[in-house]
């Protein structure tokens, strides 16, 4: 091919490419590579066609190949890295972004990826670290300090987390995610009034506005029936990837083990049928799992739903609350478990009734909750607490018999322990 042919075909091949025209374009790179296969360039475009035509493996591989021919193609490092960070292999991208970075030290995209990609791998100080370099660089960014708010948050700094979202909200006062951030922190720090003020702006935006209600009510001491199931479910979406490690290694929750040791000094024998109510994860299905024949988990959150399947512990899990499952199915169980459930509903009347209804002969019914002065009652920080009076009323109204009641420390919440109790009710002989 004469020097004037390869340069007409080029110009062709990239107006092709400019047309949105792959497959001719695809062509004349390949006819180009055939005659120059070591053209760093001629890979790079061609990484680039196939990156913009979502086909991320041949993109990877071609610029791949221009590292190898050109390694100071800064280019070709981070877009390796972001297709890498898009196939969650987040070694390999921190590896090609921290290249990308070393080559272009001033250029900030490359370390907002990098620091990303650090926090997909848990790396929280050298993220912070990568967020901290683009706020040099590009002072004041609405989208970085945000993203620092959040990163403290994450490592429970949360003076610092709270500065980095109030100037994020000072530049831009109906910042709804920032908002939304701020008033849980101001809730956690006990900052009530500051906590009141942000739920009612964020109803008035309405965003997460169902959440700030409820908050809304925790604080203004107004008891509700129950939390609404898209609160509990965005809660608890939100929660689903580091879920165990937070509830058990950081606030020393043991209550399905607990409950299960109640169950134990009771029923000796594996019980037929067993409904997880509010399964979550399945730390609850990983303590009753030997103990049934079969077990149905139950939970509102599809991504909590998805980790407990993961796990395998379940015959079948549904996505759905309490009492419509109870309504609408038609199988008895021999066992009804509520492990930290009833800390989210407050008036228990309706599932008290639906177990009695759907449960077997002899079926047993094993729960925790809070503890409340009397009645039930939302509290502070948006859980609900029961008292043992009220419990006792539900089960002799709805023909249980109480058969222990034991009290247990919940969780951690600040270095101090969530009182509470644990009970196990069976249905009543007639």
């Amino acid at each position: 091919m004469t020097t004037s042919a390869t340069i007409n075909l080029f110009d062709q091949t990239r107006q092709f490419h400019q047309d949105g025209d792959f497959q001719q374009a695809l062509a004349g790179y390949q006819a180009l590579l055939a005659h120059d296969p070591d053209n760093p360039e001629l890979c790079y475009l061609l990484a680039l066609l196939f990156f913009q035509e979502g086909q991320l493996n041949e993109a990877g591989h071609w610029f791949s190949q221009v590292i190898t021919l050109a390694p100071q193609a800064a280019p070709a490092h981070y877009n390796l890295g972001v297709i890498l960070f898009e196939q969650q292999e987040y070694p390999r991208a921190a590896q090609a972004y921290e290249e990308a970075a070393r080559l272009c030290p001033e250029d900030a995209d490359i370390f907002f990826n990098l620091a990303l990609t650090r926090k997909k791998l848990g790396q929280l100080d050298k993220a912070f670290s990568c967020y901290q370099k683009v706020l040099a660089l590009t002072p004041n960014a609405e989208d970085v300090l945000y993203n620092l708010g959040v990163l403290c948050k994450d490592m429970h700094h949360h003076a610092d987390s709270i500065w980095f979202f109030e100037k994020v909200v000072a530049a831009n006062p109906d910042h709804p995610q920032a908002l939304n951030n701020l008033g849980y922190l101001y809730h956690m720090e006990r900052e009530v009034d500051k906590a009141i003020a942000i739920y009612h702006k964020l109803i008035a935006l309405d965003h997460n506005a169902t959440m700030a209600t409820h908050m809304l009510a925790a604080l203004t001491g107004t008891t509700t029936a129950a939390a609404p199931d898209t609160y509990i479910r965005s809660v608890f979406d939100s929660f689903s990837e580091h879920y165990d490690e937070s509830l058990v290694e950081k606030l020393g929750y043991t209550i399905p083990s607990q409950l299960r040791e109640m169950l134990i000094s009771q029923e000796s024998h594996p019980l037929p049928a067993t409904l997880d109510m509010g399964c979550g994860t399945g730390l609850s299905g990983e303590a009753f799992v030997d103990l049934t024949e079969e077990l149905t988990g139950l939970d509102l959150s599809p991504k909590m739903l998805e980790v407990a399947g993961k796990k395998g512990l379940y015959d079948r899990l549904y996505e759905t609350d309490i009492c419509s499952y109870l309504k609408k199915g038609t199988a008895f169980f021999d066992l009804f478990v509520a492990a930290d459930v009833f800390v989210y509903i407050g008036d228990l009347r309706e599932i008290f009734s639906l177990v009695k209804e759907r449960a077997a002969p002899g079926g047993l019914f094993l729960f925790s909750t809070e503890l409340a002065g009397q009645g039930f009652c939302l509290k502070p920080m948006g859980r609900y607490g029961h008292a043992e009076s009220y419990i006792r009323e539900l089960a002799h109204e709805h023909g249980f018999t109480m058969l222990q009641v034991r009290a247990a420390n919940i969780r951690q919440e600040e270095g101090a322990w969530i009182t509470g109790n644990l009970y196990l009710l069976t249905v009543s002989k007639c």
